[in-house]
């Protein structure tokens, strides 16, 4: 049964969009750029969450993860049974960087026509005031709902999601049935996001004077090799599994590629080591193991062939020197594709709040990148969705901004998911 449209016009009253704008701006203001050298962090703009969310007769408390970086839990129990939905935003932002090739303050939240600017209305703080604003509301309603609404108020989501990953570890997760993920995709209801494996390769050869490389061991024959190989795992998976609908298609990519590995470098030195970085981006029906085995089999070749190489050079010009050069790969992370099925609950719920709203079908589409769904989904096997108020491409830009109309509209979107997914399957209510 879905909720009537009595309940439907009560909740949407008191989505109050002055009260959203402020609320974003308010968050945009402040600097929650994770920077220990400036001095920044997400702590201010989770204090803030903390008292605001008190003043609206929340449940709320908040969780160290690391120092100057807290995760801020809101939590409303409309009823002690049925089920729990999360509601997941981050409070830390990416740095704006040469503030000066901005037209806008990056913390000034400047609304120009209608359209706020600044490092965060997008990614994430928009659709983070939403989806509070959203929570407000539907306790405001007065409408009776089946279960608990938390709102997850995480840090560290732009690098290592310690954030989520602490939530999870502390047991907040334990419960939750279905998370709502707000960042921005311009309205699309996404159920699925590309997986993530970063690695890192280290070549050790031997340093020398530029003008006797015969002396050392140089790695660059390794790079060129490893950079060959790389590409060739990914023309594997081009064919198989090939483009996926939503998420397009996978990748091999070195990011960065560095000689000497560390300190710096000289035209006339040959450096003795070297690194190659690598952002290895993956659709569903690829699996991480296997590609981890793909990694270390292309060290292991590359290593054999270029030796192989020196050898039959040094042959040639009857050198006798050491060819011990060494190649190793490591992981840095490992994050899975996620997938939810389209008859779950939420995505059902999902998608008749953006009919309700919108009045026309939504757009389905996948996440290019990890969020912290990734490991909501990946540890605690809770269903995803992935949606909210801005453009795809503008996260991470110079004048940063959000369409304050749909940052509007996501917050009813949100407030209208949780009243489908929470509305009483059965039994009489009053509304």
């Amino acid at each position: 049964m879905a909720p009537t449209q009595h309940s439907i016009d009560r909740v949407l009253q008191f989505i109050n969009p002055d009260e959203l704008i402020e609320l974003t701006a308010d968050l945009v203001k402040i600097n929650s750029v994770w920077d220990p050298v400036a001095g920044t962090s997400e702590q201010p703009a989770a204090e803030y969450v903390f008292n605001w969310a008190q003043k609206q007769g929340f449940e709320v408390q908040m969780d160290t993860v690391a120092p100057c970086r807290p995760n801020v839990i809101v939590t409303w129990a409309a009823d002690t049974g049925g089920l729990t939905l999360m509601f997941e935003g981050h409070t830390d932002v990416v740095t704006p960087g040469d503030e000066s090739v901005w037209d806008y303050d990056p913390f000034g939240a400047e609304i120009v026509g209608r359209r706020m600017f600044g490092r965060g209305t997008n990614d994430t703080k928009g659709n983070l005031a939403a989806m509070l604003t959203a929570m407000a509301a539907l306790k405001r309603s007065g409408v009776s709902l089946s279960g608990t609404i938390i709102g997850g108020v995480l840090c560290d989501e732009e690098d290592q999601m310690l954030g989520v990953r602490d939530f999870i570890e502390r047991g907040h997760a334990d419960t939750v049935t279905a998370a709502v993920i707000c960042e921005p995709q311009d309205g699309l209801i996404c159920t699925t996001q590309k997986g993530a494996l970063r690695a890192r390769y280290r070549i050790s050869g031997r340093m020398s004077h530029g003008a006797m490389p015969l002396a050392g061991l140089n790695t660059a024959p390794a790079v060129a090799g490893l950079i060959k190989r790389l590409h060739e795992l990914e023309l594997k998976a081009v064919d198989d599994p090939g483009q996926d609908d939503h998420l397009g298609w996978p990748s091999f990519t070195p990011t960065v590629i560095q000689a000497p590995a560390a300190g710096t470098p000289q035209l006339n030195v040959m450096p003795g080591d070297a690194q190659i970085l690598v952002d290895i981006r993956t659709v569903p029906g690829q699996r991480h193991p296997d590609i981890v085995n793909d990694l270390e089999a292309a060290a292991a070749d590359v290593e054999r062939q270029i030796r192989n190489d020196y050898l039959e050079y040094d042959q040639r010009l009857k050198l006798e020197r050491s060819r011990d050069l060494r190649i190793n790969v490591e992981m840095l992370t490992d994050r899975p594709c996620t997938l939810t099925d389209r008859d779950d609950p939420i995505v059902a719920a999902a998608d008749w709040a953006s009919r309700q709203q919108t009045k026309q079908a939504p757009t389905y589409a996948g996440v290019p990148g990890a969020t912290d769904g990734t490991f909501l989904w990946a540890l605690k096997n809770i269903p995803i969705v992935t949606m909210g108020a801005g453009d795809r491409q503008v996260p991470h830009q110079v004048d940063e901004w959000v369409d304050l109309d749909q940052l509007i509209e996501t917050a009813k979107i949100y407030a209208l998911t949780a009243l489908h997914y929470l509305w009483p399957k059965s039994g009489s209510r009053v509304d």
